[in-house]
């Protein structure tokens, strides 16, 4: 008797013949639950990143400016007088960011320090000045011809050879020969809150102030005194103060505050405070 083949019932070819409706909705929904939530999870990620970065680069350009100005104030008055009329340090108060001035005699590699003492007397008006050793001197840099009195004046180099100083403007005064000559280099550093976003500019010597950090929204410095110590008075330079009250200087204090840049999200903005001390060690007893 010949078999029949077998033949599964209608019903269950149906049911592996594909997907249900109700298994494809199903599926899509727990599809788009789960890829809602990849995205939403990936998004908080990089909107994180994007904050840290903001918040890092702000840190960065804060840092790095307090270090450059804390630095150079470490550095105020090597290789310049020790007394007569103050040089290393000059600023301005003001409301809008305060500013600082420092100056610092150059080196050679030796590190000796690079002055030059006048062989002759020079006359109001004088533009070069004979010295005993002119040799390296840095022309576009600065020189600070110093009175035996201590008065002085701060010039452009504008030559110099192995006996002479060339310098501009003219003397503003006399000085006699054996009035000494120093190689300065200076550097200024001035807020400009005005700009979007504010920028802290550097000046070297007489050269045009450059972008040095931007986002530097307030700049405050004060300026600590050997006097009435252990607490020492701390002042500002909201009115002027005479040579007697600089070289009492001992510290100076350099607050800061910048905000990030580049940000069009509420969450990139960032704002960082950060305060640094730097003793001018050069000019401490």
């Amino acid at each position: 008797m010949k078999s029949r083949p077998y033949s599964r019932p209608c019903a269950e070819r149906d049911r592996q013949s594909g997907f249900s409706l109700v298994e494809l909705l199903v599926a899509l929904g727990v599809t788009g639950i789960v890829l809602g939530a990849v995205v939403q999870f990936f998004s908080q990620h990089a909107h994180a990143m994007r904050t840290h970065t903001f918040r890092i680069e702000t840190q960065q350009a804060l840092r790095g400016a307090l270090d450059a100005i804390a630095r150079d104030v470490r550095l105020a008055g090597a290789c310049l007088p020790t007394n007569g009329d103050f040089v290393a340090l000059d600023g301005t108060d003001s409301p809008d960011g305060d500013s600082i001035t420092i100056r610092t005699g150059l080196t050679r590699d030796n590190l000796s320090c690079v002055f030059g003492t006048t062989t002759a007397d020079a006359g109001a008006g004088t533009t070069t000045f004979a010295v005993d050793d002119g040799d390296d001197f840095v022309v576009d840099k600065l020189a600070y011809v110093r009175d035996p009195n201590g008065s002085g004046e701060l010039f452009r180099v504008t030559g110099h050879g192995t006996n002479t100083v060339s310098v501009s403007p003219g003397a503003g005064q006399f000085y006699p020969a054996g009035s000494t000559v120093y190689a300065v280099d200076q550097r200024r550093y001035t807020l400009d809150s005005g700009l979007d976003p504010p920028v802290l500019f550097l000046q070297i010597d007489w050269q045009e102030a450059v972008p040095f950090a931007a986002g530097i929204r307030e700049l405050e410095i004060l300026y600590v005194l050997d006097q009435n110590c252990p607490t020492c008075d701390i002042i500002d330079l909201s009115s002027p103060i005479d040579t007697a009250t600089w070289w009492l200087v001992n510290e100076v204090i350099v607050t800061a505050v910048a905000e990030s840049v580049g940000g069009t999200r509420p969450g990139d903005f960032a704002t960082l405070t950060q305060t640094v001390r730097a003793k001018p060690r050069n000019l401490l007893p």
